[in-house]
């Protein structure tokens, strides 16, 4: 009879214990997921520290046009970015096009875009339009917009939606050189109707 009274004992202090570890591992588990982001996840190999280190940074700053708000100065975020597409090598850069970031991803698919050595540029465009999982956040002045990274290309880098002011014949004839306007325009319309 005292070796069941034993055995009893313990079963007692492990049925409190337990409820509470469970509750405990709950809380954490649940606090993580709710804090995790993909970025924590992402495959760095084939990016430099110095890339990488301005990516970070860059990460929560949107894409900046250069034009100057009401402080008066050019946002950093500008030429941030041009320095990463100025020295981020190619490879780097498509890496980059998977970066669970809008801002980054657009950052990478300009670069790709004012490379003059990269090739295939309308295949760039097309996937990019492809890309809504991530919207950016777009800065000209005291002017701020939502857009998704196909669109911020379009409107913004290669001014193919044609809503601006008049182009010059030489950056005309450049884009119809390099780009297959009509798909791509194709293409956005499919998505704006979405």
């Amino acid at each position: 009879m005292r070796k069941t009274v034993r055995h009893i004992k313990k079963r007692n202090r492990f049925s409190i214990i337990f409820p509470i570890l469970t509750i405990i591992a709950i809380g954490i588990l649940f606090t993580f997921s709710s804090f995790y982001e993909k970025s924590w996840s992402y495959n760095w190999n084939g990016i430099s520290e110095q890339i990488r280190d301005s990516i970070k940074v860059a990460e929560y700053g949107g894409i900046s046009s250069g034009v100057v708000g009401v402080s008066g100065r050019k946002p950093k975020q500008f030429d941030r970015r041009i320095w990463i597409m100025k020295n981020a090598t190619e490879k780097e850069l498509l890496n980059l096009t998977e970066y669970p970031s809008g801002t980054i991803k657009a950052i990478a698919y300009e670069g790709l875009l004012r490379r003059k050595d990269y090739k295939d540029k309308t295949s760039l465009v097309l996937k990019s339009l492809k890309d809504t999982e991530y919207p950016i956040e777009y800065q000209s002045g005291c002017l701020s917009s939502k857009m998704y990274v196909g669109e911020y290309l379009i409107n913004q880098v290669l001014f193919l939606d044609n809503q601006g002011p008049p182009l010059p014949e030489s950056f005309v004839n450049y884009r119809k050189e390099k780009y297959d306007v009509d798909k791509i325009m194709k293409e956005y319309l499919k998505l704006k109707k979405l």
